[in-house]
Parts: structure tokens; C-alpha cells; sequence
């Protein structure tokens, strides 16, 4: 479900970019959208909520900053609309295109996480390396036991499948909700796998 709506989320952000660029080139369309905006900005509201809720980094710089765009987006958009201002539509709309660049950055948002770990488990892995990766990346949802501590995120008591290869798959490509980790080197997986087993 998560997923589900995290890909609504980014189909209506695509969705209002066109609704907020038609009217600047199509100036008689700005009338017969307004309602089909309106719907769009509450809806991309409400599902922006329901992630804000669910990211466990929902706070962090970069996310607040994202938030900001888009919400000065939407007002401007809706204030362009109604007094028929193409400048405020205009900046509403590099406002919004620039908040939904952000968004699709997620080498952007993991960035800080790539330089904490990039000297843990360079040489050979080692259960010690991959507790020390774990509580830089994984702990905030999973908790620092594993019990999970954010919703939806699983418990890891015990791993689900044993297979070692799935496991990297996940870590390197993410499942869900949860990111991808692809600048992790292979000895630095191979010692989380090597932490997370130390529990079973």
C-alpha cells in the first residue's frame, strides 16, 4: 500500500506540473481547471501527508526543504489561477518542477549516509563492521534490535529468508518503502548479512 501510494504521490506532482504549465501557454484552459487543480492539490496534499508520517527521515534538511517548494508551489499556483497572473503560475511552476527534481534526488538524500559508512567494512567483513553499518543506516526503522521500530518496517527476529543473495539484493536495490543502498561496497553488505545472522 505504501508503495502504491508513494507512485500516486509522484503521478500527481507530474500531473498538477502539467496543470500549472498548460494555463501559461493555454491562457483559456485556466478557467476550465480550476477545479480539476483543486482536487489535484488536495489530493497531492494528503498523500504527501500520509508519507510525511511514514519516512523515518521525514524531518530531516532536505525533506523540509522539499516540503517548503511545494507547499510555495501550490499557493502560488492557486493565487496565478485565480487572478489570472501568468508570473505567479510561472514561478509556481519552476517552484514545483524544482521540488520534484528533489524528490527523485535520492543519491541526494543518502548522501550524508554514503560518507558515515564509507570507511566501515572496506577490508575483510566482519560481524563488529556490519553492527557499526547497521546502527548508521538501518536502526532508525528496524530499531536498534531489530525488533522494527517505525510502522511498517519488519522485524528482523528472524530473517524471513535465509538466502544471502536475496538479502544483498534487498540492501543494494531496497524493497518498498525502504531505500536503496547502492553505494555500499560488497564487504560492507556481506557484514551486515554477517550482524543480522549473529541475532538468529
Amino acid at each position: 500500500m505504501d508503495t502504491g501510494i508513494l507512485h500516486t504521490h509522484h503521478l500527481l506532482a507530474v500531473l498538477l506540473l502539467v496543470l500549472v504549465g498548460a494555463p501559461i501557454v493555454f491562457s483559456q484552459w485556466a478557467q476550465r481547471l480550476k477545479k480539476v487543480h483543486m482536487v489535484l492539490d488536495t489530493l497531492l496534499v494528503l498523500t504527501g501527508v500520509y508519507l510525511l508520517l511514514k519516512a523515518p527521515e521525514a524531518f530531516s534538511p532536505p525533506y523540509l526543504l522539499k516540503y517548503i517548494l511545494t507547499l510555495a508551489a501550490v499557493g502560488l499556483a492557486i493565487a496565478g489561477s485565480r487572478r489570472n497572473n501568468k508570473r505567479l503560475s510561472i514561478a509556481a511552476f519552476f517552484l514545483l518542477t524544482y521540488a520534484y527534481g528533489l524528490s527523485l534526488q535520492r543519491d541526494f538524500f543518502l548522501k550524508s549516509e554514503a560518507q558515515k559508512v564509507e570507511k566501515l567494512a572496506v577490508q575483510a567483513p566482519s560481524v563488529a563492521e556490519g553492527q557499526k553499518l547497521y546502527s548508521v543506516l538501518c536502526s532508525r526503522c528496524h530499531g536498534s534490535d531489530g525488533q522494527a521500530k517505525y510502522r511498517k518496517s519488519p522485524s528482523l527476529h528472524p530473517i524471513q529468508n535465509p538466502d544471502t543473495n536475496y538479502w544483498a539484493a534487498v540492501i543494494r536495490n531496497g524493497k518498498g518503502m525502504m531505500p536503496a543502498h547502492t553505494y555500499l561496497s560488497d564487504n560492507q553488505i556481506s557484514s551486515l548479512i554477517a550482524y543480522l545472522r549473529s541475532w538468529q
